[in-house]
């Protein structure tokens, strides 16, 4: 990005969430954001390139999720399994508190990805998430021996369907507005539940 002008990257930064939020990805104009702002559209394209840099540059927060969750997984997975099994419950719990933390540490970044960013955005950050997720589960299920693995009852595409659904359902508390306070009993709720199921299945 350019060198700033004090007081132009906040004015902009601002006008443009309010753009985006408004109006979405492909009806947000950058004239808008400009005039709105006090500075010239070429203000906007010296700093952020064009429409789609400044909107990238908007979520960049929100790609530190997946960085913070595979760094958990690997610290968990580098455990004994008789540790792994000791320590399933915590490391959940201290993993998805650092998950809604960050959500709502930067909420407007994940708003504008949930709901208002362009084409495959929001669906290739998802599958992003659920791959890496999907990775480890199945290490986890072969750790555990799982026996349903083991006989084909389940298999890494029923696995990658549960994953997507379950951070489909994690990201809706964005999608819909809720609290923090109300996202965190939700996203509990949503864990106990697929909990429940999974344990049929170890």
């Amino acid at each position: 990005m350019a060198s700033r002008i004090e007081g132009y990257d906040e004015k902009i930064i601002g006008c443009s969430l309010k753009e985006f939020l408004e109006k979405g990805y492909n009806d947000a104009s950058l004239r808008n954001i400009a005039r709105t702002a006090g500075v010239s559209t070429s203000t906007i394209y010296t700093r952020f390139k064009d429409k789609e840099g400044l909107f990238t540059y908007l979520i960049s927060p929100v790609f530190q999720l997946p960085i913070a969750m595979e760094e958990i997984l690997k610290n968990y997975f580098s455990m004994s399994i008789s540790e792994q099994k000791e320590e399933y419950d915590n490391a959940g719990n201290t993993g998805y508190a650092r998950a809604i933390d960050m959500i709502y540490e930067d909420y407007h970044a994940y708003k504008l990805l949930v709901s208002c960013s362009p084409g495959d955005t929001y669906k290739d950050y998802l599958e992003k998430i659920t791959e890496m997720d999907l990775k480890y589960t199945m290490l986890f299920l072969k750790e555990m021996n799982s026996s349903a693995l083991k006989k084909g009852i389940i298999n890494e595409e029923f696995c990658r369907v549960v994953s997507t659904a379950f951070y489909s359902a994690v990201f809706h508390c964005v999608e819909s507005d809720m609290t923090k306070e109300e996202a965190t009993k939700y996203i509990g709720e949503l864990r106990n539940f697929y909990g429940r199921g999974w344990a049929a299945y170890y």
